[in-house]
């Protein structure tokens, strides 16, 4: 499920995240968004609008705890999956990965592919959460995350 709302309020997203959506969306956006916001979770991702990204990073750094240490599975990734993940974390889109990378969206999206399996990840909310975990992404309190995507 997508969200697609004209309240951008706290105690709604909680309530939508908490009832199982994939997704969530404030009216306004561009169209281009909202297409590939529907896509994106029609095909089993998921999607945060930009607006709520950092509310959402910023209660997840002052809820979460400290990582456990370290994940062995994070050593089978290749250091280009790693280095997807990273991005993942930094919330680029495929599109952004892609350019930053230099390679294609199709390559982006093998390596995605590979990371959520070598991880047992579901979807891009759970890789940005991954990346946090594990120190692939800083914690900055300041760091802003214009497109947490999640999907792309």
């Amino acid at each position: 499920m997508l969200a697609l709302t004209t309240f951008d309020d706290d105690e709604v997203l909680a309530g939508v995240l908490r009832a199982g959506a994939s997704g969530f969306i404030l009216k306004g956006v561009p169209a281009k968004d909202l297409q590939q916001a529907v896509r994106v979770v029609a095909e089993g991702g998921a999607w945060l609008d930009p607006a709520v990204t950092g509310r959402v990073l910023a209660i997840y750094r002052t809820a979460a705890p400290a990582p456990a240490g370290s994940d062995a599975r994070l050593d089978a990734l290749t250091g280009r999956e790693r280095e997807v993940l990273a991005l993942i974390g930094q919330g680029k889109t495929n599109a952004e990965i892609a350019a930053g990378l230099f390679v294609g969206e199709g390559t982006v999206k093998t390596h995605i592919n590979h990371v959520f399996t070598k991880l047992q990840l579901r979807d891009r909310a759970a890789a940005v959460v991954y990346a946090f975990d594990h120190d692939l992404v800083s914690r900055a309190p300041d760091r802003h995350i214009d497109q947490a995507g999640l999907g792309g």
